[in-house]
Order: structure tokens, then sequence, then C-alpha cells
């Protein structure tokens, strides 16, 4: 493995396409030896999430190199499935304001428009839902957003979406998988950055789909009638969503948006969070100082693309609560259906979440006679049945348990843009009743049951915690249920028993009708464990979680 190491660390070095600056950076190595090996051993992995690293150099991290590689394959790929059209139509590429994505975003365009494909580049810094948006607004035949969405400052990212503005599903993913694998050498041909088929976008998509993002509302006359008491923060931790984002929330009516003005510059260090991911009550520390001071009633923050959101809500105790993804779902699914009646008058209404996702949004939605839709892990399966849905069905909703949510037909990707102003909309509309969101899931709770999850996740790094991951799902995998007391069923996904693809997922059913999802993540070193249990009270499904954890930790302790 070292010699092997060595003659790739000496292949870039001695490379006459290798600028100097890299080369220099490459023999800095030479006293880390360590991250030598992980920047040499194995080149970056493109898989189908596409390509996440650490910004370095080496073919294990993103560089302008790699960038270019991974190009060059997708123009193959484009050039072999989409013929001419790939050319004319072309590529639309956005970025976010991580190191480095400007950057790569030309290094994207220049390989493009080096095989004679249209690239249209956005010209700032973007959200991942409006380079969703624009793929079917200009009519190219994909996408591409640099991006590591809530990932810490060294990484970045390469996502790429088809026609539809979905993220690529693994049937296409695995053929641009092995365009990128045929190329051997990092030396490939660019243009200039005035090339023809280079074309930089104005700001008029910018304002097409914020009016658009906008439309989806269904109450937003409820603003007009506010009192001045009800008040809103939204923080884009450092992020892409500052602009549309406050905007918007401005056009609504607003009297003020309160923010927290450190988070609004575009800092790629996200140098006032921990990480800049919503999940992480953390992220809120700043906003909460804000909204303790002025008493604000609704806080929500977006993760740097923008493409996820979370949320913190006064109570009538005037604390601040935190709403998880799976409650924020539900919420939103209940509120949509029960005070708007046109999806009445539409053919087959359905809702889409993940098989992760909390069973409370599907208790829901079948309540108001409202099919719903489990896909796999990844909101490309909830965009790929929005596709083959959209001549006979009626979309109301996509979202998943990680904070990702759609609501309308815009896109086919999670929303941070649009989930903001429903959101802002849903607590306002409350609000005029004297409730909280927080009061609105009290009643969601005594009409449905007590719907509550849990997430345990192992981080695993490197190539001996690759290794671990793969040993205990093939532990769970044949583990004798006959010894497991209080199992009742386990499903596989790696086999066909559940009509959906294959997928390395485990689902194990307790005879209390509990779930424990198993799962490698597909983008971080991680396996992830999710409960899902139902009581008729808090302290019940309390106790249900509490036993499903032990379980865990007794199956990762033998």
């Amino acid at each position: 493995m070292k010699e092997k190491i060595m003659t790739e660390y000496n292949r870039w070095l001695e490379a006459d396409y290798i600028d100097d600056e890299t080369k220099e950076e490459i023999k800095r190595l030479q006293d880390f030896p360590e991250q030598l090996q992980d920047s040499f051993y194995k080149s970056l992995e493109f898989g189908t999430a596409g390509a996440r690293g650490i910004v370095g150099v080496g073919p294990n991290r993103l560089n302008c190199y790699t960038v270019r590689r991974i190009t060059q394959g997708y123009a193959q790929f484009l050039q072999k499935n989409y013929k001419n059209e790939a050319n004319t139509h072309g590529v639309v590429i956005a970025y976010d304001n991580r190191h480095y994505s400007k950057e790569f975003a030309l290094e994207v365009a220049r390989t493009l428009a080096a095989n004679k494909i249209n690239a249209y580049l956005f010209s700032q810094i973007t959200t991942t839902p409006e380079l969703s948006y624009a793929v079917r607004y200009l009519k190219t035949v994909g996408g591409v957003v640099i991006t590591a969405s809530h990932n810490p400052p060294q990484y970045n990212g390469y996502k790429v979406y088809d026609e539809t503005g979905c993220q690529m599903v693994p049937e296409l993913a695995e053929q641009l998988v092995a365009e990128i694998q045929t190329i051997q050498s990092y030396d490939i041909s660019v243009a200039d950055e005035e090339d023809e088929h280079i074309h930089l976008l104005d700001t008029s998509i910018d304002e097409d789909f914020l009016n658009d993002e906008l439309a989806v509302l269904h109450h937003s006359d409820v603003f007009s009638e506010l009192s001045d008491d009800f008040k809103v923060l939204y923080t884009p931790l450092h992020g892409t969503g500052r602009k549309p984002v406050l905007e918007g929330l401005s056009r609504l009516g607003l009297k003020k948006v309160y923010t927290v003005e450190e988070q609004l510059v575009p800092d790629p260090e996200f140098s006032t969070v921990e990480l800049p991911n919503p999940e992480d009550v953390k992220a809120f520390t700043l906003a909460l100082e804000v909204a303790r001071k002025e008493d604000i009633s609704l806080l929500l923050a977006t993760d740097p693309d923008c493409d996820r959101v979370g949320v913190m809500v006064r109570t009538n105790k005037g604390e601040y609560q935190a709403l998880n993804g799976n409650q924020i779902g539900a919420l939103v699914i209940y509120y949509l259906l029960s005070t708007n009646e046109e999806w009445k008058k539409q053919p087959k209404p359905y809702i889409a979440s993940s098989i992760v996702t909390s069973d409370l949004g599907e208790v829901i939605a079948k309540d108001f006679g409202v099919e719903s839709v489990r896909t796999l892990t990844g909101f490309k399966y909830i965009g790929e049945q929005m596709n083959q849905r959209l001549k006979d069905q009626t979309f109301i909703m996509g979202y998943e348990e990680s904070y990702g949510f759609l609501v309308s037909l815009l896109e086919r990707d999670k929303d941070g843009v649009s989930a903001s102003f429903v959101l802002t909309e849903m607590a306002a509309y409350y609000w005029q009743q004297g409730k909280t969101l927080v009061d609105v899931l009290h009643e969601l709770d005594e009409r449905y049951g007590y719907y509550r999850e849990a997430l345990i996740s192992l981080t695993l790094p490197g190539q001996k915690g690759m290794a671990e991951i793969q040993a205990l799902m093939q532990k769970l995998r044949y583990l004798d249920l006959e010894n497991e007391s209080f199992i009742h069923q386990r499903i596989d996904y790696l086999k066909d028993e559940t009509g959906l693809p294959k997928a390395d997922v485990l689902q194990f059913t307790l005879k209390n009708q509990a779930k424990i999802f198993v799962r490698p993540s597909g983008t971080e070193p991680k396996i992830k464990f999710y409960i899902g249990v139902c009581g008729s009270s808090e302290k019940e499904a309390q106790e249900q979680i509490y036993v499903c954890q032990q379980w865990i930790q007794k199956i990762q302790e033998d």
C-alpha cells in the first residue's frame, strides 16, 4: 500500500499539468504522513449522492484536478445519453459560500465548455433549491451544485442533477460513475473563461424563483392581520439563504424580520457555530440570545446551501423549544390538509416520505384520505416519485426526518426557502388562534398518539471504520432472531422484500410495533440507527425508546 501511495504521490509531483502552487502543497505533506496517506491512497469516490470530501491536494481530495476529472466523466455521460441536446441545452451550475466553491464551479463550466457543452453559471452564491429550479426553468439536461451542505468548513462537494432537477437515482448515477472511472489521468482539457459555451446568468432567474416560491402559500393574507407581537427571526448560518429568505419574508408583509447580524456574512469558516447544521440546537445559540431579548415567536435557521431548515418556537411559558424534522413535517402536513380545501378538488393527492421518517405523517395523511408513499432515504427518491406520478396524481408534500421539506412542484429536491415561508405562514395562522406550534403538536399527540423518535449515529472514520460498519451490518443481517425475544420481524432491503430498490438498510419491527432502521450513511463515515415508536402517553413512548436504545447498545457490545 505504501509503495502504491508514493507512486501516486510522485506522479502528481512530477506531472507537467499540475500547477506550481499545488506542487508546493504536495511537498508540504511530507511533514504530515497521515494526511499524505489519506490524500493519495485512493481516488475521491463519486457515489449515488455525488462526491464530498476535504478540500486539498491529491486524488482523494476535492481540488481543481479532481473536479475536472469528475466533470469530464459527466460530459461523456451527457453526450452518450442526450446526444446533441447535451451540447445545446447544456448544464446549469451553482455554488455555495464554501472554500473554493466559486473556483470549482468555474472549473466545471470550463471542462463542459471544452466538450462543447453549454454551461450556465450563476454569478453569485446560490441556494441548492434554486439550482433544482433552474434546471427546469432553463430546460437544461442537468445541473451541478458545488456544496457540502452542513459539513465542517474543510469539506466541499459536487452534486449532480438530472433534466428534471432531481438528484440522480442510482441507475443513472452508476452510469456516470462508470464514465468517471474510464478517466485515468487528471490532465483534462479546459476552455478559457471567456469561451462562447460559458454563459453567466443574470438576476432575472432569482426574481422568478422567489416569486414562484412565494406563490406556493395558501394563506398569505394572514400577515395583514397579524399583531406586532408575532416576531420572526431568521439566520442563514453564514450560508446562501440570506438573500431569498429575508427578501421573501419581507414581501410577506412582516413588519420586521430579526436576524443574527454576525451570521448574515457568507463566512466559509462558519466561525460563529460549531457546525452549520440546523438539526443541532447549538446552531441556534446566537439566535436564542436575540430571541430572548426581543421576545421572538418563531426562529428559523437554514444550512449553508439552504435546502434544509430548523425551527425553534417560543412556548406559552416563554421557553424556547426546538422542533425535530419529524415534528415539522407532521405539522406542515396537518396544516396543509386541514386549512386548505383546494387539494380535495385534485386527483389522487399524496404525500411522500422516506422509510426512516416518523409514521405520524402517514397516519395524518390517511386520516384525510390522502395516500402516503414511502421511499428509500435520499430526496432523489421522493423526486423520482414526483416525476412518476406527475400525470395522474397531486403532490401535497415530500419530506424526510433530516429537516428536508418540499411543498410544490417547482423543484425535485428539498427546499429550505419555500419551507421557511410555509413555516412562517403556518405559525402566523395558529398564532391568530392563540396557539403556538407546540400547542398544535400536543393536539396531534392527543388525536393520533404519541409518536416519538430517536437517532443513534456512530462515527467510524477511515478504512478501519468502514470495515467496522460493514461488520456490524453483517452481524445484524444474520442475527438469530430466536434469541431476540422482543423482535417480531426483520426486513432486509438488499433483498427484494419491499418493492423498493435494493439498499443496504435493515428494518426491525418490535412486538409492540416500534421500528428500528439501520443504515450506513451515504455521505459520511457513520452508521445510523433510527428508532420510531408510538405510545398512549409521553411516558410510554419514552419507555419504548429506552428499550430500543438498550438493545442497540447490547448489539454493539456483544
